[in-house]
């Protein structure tokens, strides 16, 4: 099990510094990610069907649709992370960001979900 933790660790670090290079690049995820401030109203987020969402330690919000908040892996993270009246997860937010691009564009196989949940959770 420490031999599998280790890869994990380090595909994750992997994964985070070459995130990190490709969001400076600039993003455009218009399905999952509408906003990442805290200048949209909770009323008006509900009308566009739109569901805020809080990450990582620093609390940061973004503004996640209804595909990405039913999706089995997104409800695993959440579910990990407790919270009854807000929705958070308990990753890094950059891995976050990584998270919400592979849903958009590459739907993981169920049988990978545990994997994928230990991979995101902090």
């Amino acid at each position: 099990m420490a031999r599998g933790g280790n890869k994990l660790t380090k595909l994750k670090s992997s994964v985070l510094k070459k995130w990190q290079s490709f969001s400076k690049l600039g993003r455009s995820n218009a399905n999952a990610i509408a906003a990442a401030n805290h200048s949209s109203d909770d009323e008006e987020n509900d009308s566009k069907h739109l569901y805020p969402v809080y990450v990582g330690k620093s609390r940061r919000r973004y503004l996640i649709s209804s595909t990405v908040a039913d999706h089995p892996l997104f409800r695993e993270l959440t579910d990990r992370s407790g919270g009854a009246d807000i929705v958070t997860v308990g990753c890094e937010v950059v891995m976050f960001e990584h998270l919400l691009w592979m849903l958009e564009n590459a739907d993981p196989e169920p049988e990978s979900l545990d994997e994928l949940v230990e991979f995101y959770a902090y």
